[in-house]
C-alpha cells in the first residue's frame, strides 16, 4: 500500500478548495527555510538558533507525526551524531561515536521542559517505554551536542537532550488516540486541554500499553521460543499533567512498567531445561513548581523547585538443589529534589547576563539484593548533595559579532570541586549565514552504583571524568529553499570511568581523542515536498591509537516527506545507516533502515497513519551491555494509528 502511495504523487492541484481553517493553517508545511528556529538548551533562554552559543538539532512535532516516530529512541535515532541500542529492558544512546558499554546514558543530560530527571541511582536517562511523556505530548526534542557543563554541571558530557511538551493551545479539548502494530504492541492515550479567556491553561494525560509474545533476540529451538515468548512481556501506564496560570507552572508525572523476561535454567542431562519469569518493573514520578517574574528595568527573575522518585525492582527465581525455587530480588530506590534559581537582565547595553544557583538534595540512594521476605544479602545507602554557581553573558560586539562567554562552579560530596568555562563567538557578517567558534569543557562523577561497586572490594572511587571540546560550525541559507550546515570538532577526554573486565571495579581510563564532522542539509519546495539530510563522520581512539568500542564511524540519515493530496494526505520516508563498529571480541556489521509513514489527515479531527519499520527486513544486531551474545534488534513492523479530537 505504501509503495503504490508513493507512485501516485499529483503534479498539478487545480481545483478549487475551500478555505483553510486555523488548524489545518497551522498543520500546512513552511515552503521556506527559517533559520530563525527558536532553541532554549544552548542558553536557558528563548533565543533564534542562528545566534545560540551552539549547534542545536530541533525534532518539531510535525516531524515525529508526519515519520511515525514511536518513542524517544526513534526520535533520537533521526538526529545527527546520535545512534541508539536496546536490550528490551533498556535504552542507550551514544553521541558521536561516544556510547560506552553498560552506560545508562550517564553522559548526556536529559530534561523536561528543562527540569533535569536523570535519576540519582546510575544517573541514567530512562528513555524506554518507562519515560514520562508520550511522543504525542512533545512539542520539540532540542538537542545541544558538546560539553554543558559550564550550564547544567554534573552529566552534560556528550551533550544536553531538552524534551519540551505541548501546551493546552495543542492538546486543547479531548483528544484519543489508539496504535497498534504487527508485534501485538497495543497502545492507547487521552488527553484533554483548556486554555480560558481569564489567561490560565492546563491539560491532563493517560495512557497505557501492552505487549505479548515478544520474539526471542537471538535463536532458540522452535519448543524453547514457544516458552521464552510466552514470559516475554511487558505493559504500563503513563500520566503527566500541567497547569499554568500568571509566573506559576505547576507540572506532575507518573510512570509505570512492568517487563516481564524469561531465564533458562540447566538442570542438567537428565532433566529438561527450565524456563522461569523474571520481572523489571519501574516507578518514576516527578512533581514540579516554577515561577517567571520580570522585575522591572530590564531584570527578570526564574525559580523551580521540582521533586523525584525513581524505584527499579528485578526479581529472579533462584533453583536450589532440591529443584525448588527461592524468589530474589534487586532494588534500586532514589528520591531527590531539586532547586533552580536564575536571575537574568539586559540593563546594560549589548549585554545579555544571567546567573543561576542549582542544588540537588539526594535524600534517598540505597541498592538492596536478597532473598524476597529474608535479610537483604547486601544493601548499600547513601546521601549526597550537589550545588552549583554559574554566570553567562552574551555579548553583542556589533552587528556581525557576538561573543558568549560562560563560567560554572560545582562541588558535591562525593565528586569535589569541579569549574567548567565555556567560550563561543558568532560571526554574521554573511547574510542569511553564521559562524560559530565554540570551546566548552565537561565533566562527570561516579554514581551511587559505581560507588557501591568498588566500596565493599575496598578500591578507590574513581575521579571524575572530563572532556574539553573545540567546535567550528557554519550555517548557510543560500536562498528561502535551501540550507546547509557543516560542523568540524575535536574533543579530548581524560579518566573516563570504566570497569575493568578483570578486577571487575570501576577504574579511570586513559585519554581518549574524538574527531569528527557533521554534514547537514534541508531542501524545501513550493510543493511541499522536504529533505532533511546528514552525515556524521567521526574517529575515536584511545592512548595507544586503538578504536574505541561501540563507535560507529560513520552515519547518514535521510528524512523524505511529500505531499500527495495538499496537507490532507501525506508520504514520509526515513533511511537510517550506520557504519560497522566493534564491542569487545564482536564486530557488528553496519546496516542502513528504511522506514515510511502515510498520513492522512481525514477531517472533523481525525487523523489516521499506517507505518512501516524496517520496510527491507535488515536482520541486525548488537551487544548494549559488552558482553554475552549479539541481540537481534527489531525486524519488520507495520503500525497503525488513529487519532481523534473533540471539542475546542
Amino acid at each position: 500500500m505504501l509503495l503504490a502511495a508513493a507512485c501516485w504523487a499529483p503534479v498539478v492541484m487545480a481545483q478549487q478548495q475551500a478555505p483553510a481553517s486555523l488548524e489545518e493553517l497551522l498543520r500546512q508545511t513552511p515552503t521556506d527555510v527559517t533559520r530563525e528556529v527558536e532553541e532554549s538548551t544552548s542558553s536557558r533562554f528563548a533565543q533564534s538558533a542562528s545566534q545560540a552559543p551552539s549547534v542545536t538539532y530541533v525534532v518539531t512535532d510535525a516531524d515525529i507525526a508526519r515519520h511515525g516516530m514511536r518513542n524517544m529512541a526513534d526520535i533520537l535515532r533521526s538526529m545527527p551524531g546520535l545512534y541508539v541500542t536496546g536490550d528490551g529492558n533498556f535504552t542507550y544512546v551514544g553521541a558521536r561515536g561516544l556510547g560506552r558499554p553498560g552506560d545508562f546514558n550517564a553522559r548526556l543530560l536529559f530534561l523536561i521542559d528543562g527540569m533535569r530527571i536523570n535519576e540519582n541511582i546510575y544517573d541514567a536517562g530512562l528513555l524506554g517505554s518507562e519515560f514520562f511523556v508520550d511522543v504525542d505530548l512533545i512539542d520539540r526534542v532540542e538537542y545541544a551536542p558538546g560539553p554543558g557543563s559550564a550550564l547544567y554541571g554534573n552529566n552534560a558530557f556528550f551533550g544536553v537532550v531538552n524534551i519540551i511538551t505541548k501546551g493546552a493551545d495543542k492538546l486543547h479539548g479531548l483528544q484519543v488516540r489508539a496504535n497498534v502494530d504487527s508485534d501485538r504492541k497495543r497502545e492507547v492515550r487521552a488527553s484533554v486541554g483548556h486554555r480560558s479567556e481569564q489567561g490560565w491553561e492546563a491539560w491532563l494525560a493517560l495512557s497505557a500499553f501492552k505487549q505479548d509474545d515478544i520474539s526471542a533476540p537471538f535463536e532458540l529451538l522452535p519448543e524453547d521460543d514457544a516458552h521464552y515468548k510466552e514470559r516475554n512481556w511487558e505493559r504500563g501506564q503513563r500520566l503527566l499533567g500541567m497547569a499554568r496560570y500568571g509566573g506559576w507552572t505547576l507540572r506532575a508525572g507518573l510512570s509505570h512498567r512492568e517487563h516481564g523476561v524469561p531465564s533458562f535454567v540447566d538442570l542438567g542431562p537428565e532433566l529438561p531445561l527450565r524456563v522461569l519469569q523474571d520481572r523489571n518493573i519501574f516507578n518514576n514520578s516527578f512533581v514540579s513548581a516554577e515561577y517567571q517574574r520580570d522585575l522591572g528595568n530590564d531584570w527578570s527573575l526564574y525559580g523551580a523547585l521540582s521533586s523525584k522518585r525513581s524505584d527499579y525492582l528485578s526479581t529472579f527465581p533462584f533453583v536450589r538443589q532440591d529443584l525448588s525455587t527461592l524468589e530474589f530480588d534487586n532494588r534500586s530506590l532514589g528520591r531527590w529534589y531539586n532547586l533552580d534559581l536564575r536571575v537574568s537582565t539586559q540593563r546594560w547595553r549589548d549585554h545579555e547576563l544571567m546567573a543561576g544557583f542549582e542544588y540537588q538534595n539526594d535524600r534517598t540512594q540505597s541498592i538492596v539484593a536478597g532473598p524476597v521476605g529474608g535479610e537483604p544479602d547486601a544493601a548499600f545507602y547513601s546521601e549526597n548533595r550537589r550545588r552549583g554557581l554559574f554566570v553567562q553573558d552574551s555579548w553583542r560586539l556589533n552587528d556581525t559579532h557576538r561573543v558568549t562567554l560562560g563560567l560554572r562552579r560545582d562541588s558535591t560530596r562525593v565528586g569535589g570541586i569541579n569549574t567548567n568555562p565555556r567560550f563561543a563567538w558568532i560571526w554574521s557578517g554573511v547574510p542569511d549565514a553564521s559562524l560559530k567558534l565554540m570551546y566548552g569543557s565537561a565533566y562527570r562523577e561516579a554514581n551511587l552504583f559505581e560507588f557501591q561497586v568498588n566500596t565493599p572490594l575496598q578500591a578507590p572511587l574513581p575521579s571524575p571524568e572530563r572532556i574539553r571540546t573545540v567546535e567550528l560550525a557554519w550555517d548557510h541559507a543560500l536562498n528561502h529553499n535551501f540550507q546547509y550546515r557543516a560542523s568540524v570538532y575535536a574533543s579530548r577526554l581524560r579518566d573516563l570511568i570504566s570497569i575493568n573486565r578483570e578486577t571487575e571495579v570501576f577504574e579511570n581510563s586513559g585519554t581518549i581523542r574524538n574527531v569528527g564532522a557533521e554534514l547537514g542539509l534541508e531542501r524545501r519546495w513550493t510543493g511541499g515536498q522536504q529533505l532533511q539530510a546528514a552525515v556524521s563522520l567521526q574517529k575515536t581512539t584511545d592512548a595507544a591509537g586503538r578504536r574505541l568500542d561501540n563507535s560507529p564511524r560513520a552515519m547518514v540519515k535521510l528524512l523524505y516527506s511529500q505531499p500527495l493530496q495538499g496537507e490532507q494526505l501525506r508520504l514520509s520516508w526515513q533511511m537510517l545507516s550506520e557504519s560497522r563498529r566493534a564491542i569487545g571480541p564482536l564486530e557488528l556489521p553496519g546496516y542502513a533502515l528504511l522506514n515510511s509513514t502515510l498520513l492522512w489527515r481525514a477531517g472533523a479531527g481525525t487523523d489516521l497513519a499506517l507505518s512501516l519499520y524496517n520496510i527491507g527486513n535488515v536482520r541486525y544486531y548488537d551487544s548494549p551491555s559488552g558482553v554475552g551474545v549479539p541481540l537481534k534488534q527489531e525486524g519488520r513492523v507495520l503500525r497503525f494509528s488513529l487519532t481523534r479530537q473533540f471539542g475546542s
